[in-house]
């Protein structure tokens, strides 16, 4: 096997989560791979870091799919039948269009091999075999590098997060008293006004592991605090905006005070 799956309660692992179906993402990968058995592999398990994972065996069977699928990110072998992967990757580079990470995964590890995945267009260079998570936080950082800006508007109001006091105080003047996980919740939003904070990050920020239960935990702090803000004013509803599968944005201005 040339991908290894962590082991313990919080693995990403086919046993330890639901069907890929309940993890949506937007973040697109075409994986490239002649190997059925690796192939699958990753295509059960990237779902769960909220990765739509489709998969091909060679590069015909790539440009079909490339036709109407437009990935962000690509994971090519080297030893593909036919055109191999660097051959792709300078392809993939010549043409041009919206922007597309390039991730190598091959069995050639020499110093020679990776100099030349590099050149030749990848952006990141794994030998096999390679953890499941690592390849999935490249994929997902690689897609945060290559797509575009978030267009999203910040709303009216001025909300003020007192992180001395732990409280968040809406436009209206109201005052909401936060637990120690809706502040932080709120300090990772306040540093990227008006943009989507993955859920990695949220996560992180929670000291909460990347799988469904601390995903299940992220999303009832959220709710906890949608509410208490609804209770206290009814005209400043939280300016919260959810990106499915992707993570959230604060649609208003959220000053920090500290």
């Amino acid at each position: 096997m040339s991908v290894t799956t962590p082991a313990g309660p919080n693995s990403a692992t086919a046993a330890t989560l639901p069907p890929p179906a309940l993890a949506q993402a937007p973040v697109r990968l075409v994986v490239c791979e002649d190997d059925r058995e690796l192939r699958s592999i990753l295509l059960t398990g990237l779902p769960h870091f909220g990765i739509d994972a489709r998969g091909v065996a060679d590069g015909t069977a790539l440009d079909a799919v490339l036709l109407d699928h437009r990935p962000t990110v690509v994971v090519l072998d080297i030893g593909l039948p036919g055109e191999d992967g660097l051959a792709i990757a300078r392809r993939l580079r010549a043409v041009g269009g919206p922007p597309m990470g390039i991730i190598m995964l091959t069995a050639r590890g020499s110093l020679d091999d990776r100099l030349e995945g590099l050149k030749d267009g990848a952006d990141v260079y794994f030998v096999k075999p390679v953890d499941l998570r690592e390849l999935a936080f490249a994929v997902r950082n690689l897609h945060r590098r290559v797509s575009p800006p978030s267009t999203e508007r910040p709303t009216e109001g001025v909300y003020t997060l007192d992180t001395l006091h732990s409280l968040l105080n809406l436009p209206s003047g109201e005052q909401v008293a936060l637990t120690a996980s809706e502040l932080r919740i709120l300090q990772a939003l306040a540093l990227k006004p008006g943009e989507v904070v993955e859920r990695i990050d949220l996560l992180k920020s929670l000291h909460l592991p990347m799988d469904l239960p601390g995903m299940q935990r992220l999303e009832t702090q959220i709710s906890r605090l949608r509410s208490k803000v609804r209770l206290k004013s009814t005209s400043d509803p939280l300016p919260l905006h959810a990106r499915h599968g992707v993570g959230y944005a604060f649609l208003a201005h959220l000053r920090l005070q500290a």
